[in-house]
C-alpha cells in the first residue's frame, strides 16, 4: 500500500519521506491511495508525429557459466 501512495503521478501527491517511515511502522492508517494509472486530464496527440514500430518481442540472453 505504501508503494501505491509513492508512485502517484504527481510529486505533491506523494508522502513524504518522514511520512513513509511511519507508514512502514504502522504509526498511521493507511488510506487506499487513489490509482497512479488513471489519466487526470485529456491528452493531446499530435497526429503529425512519425509512427514508432514497437519490437514485439525481447531478445533472449543466454547466460554464460
Amino acid at each position: 500500500m505504501v508503494g501505491l501512495w509513492c508512485i502517484q503521478w504527481f510529486p505533491t501527491d506523494r508522502p513524504s519521506m518522514k511520512l513513509v517511515v511511519q507508514m512502514l511502522e504502522g504509526e498511521l492508517d493507511l488510506p487506499t491511495p487513489p490509482n497512479p494509472f488513471i489519466c487526470t486530464g485529456p491528452t493531446k496527440i499530435n497526429v503529425n508525429a512519425p509512427k514508432r514500430n514497437l519490437q514485439q518481442e525481447l531478445a533472449v540472453i543466454s547466460e554464460i557459466e
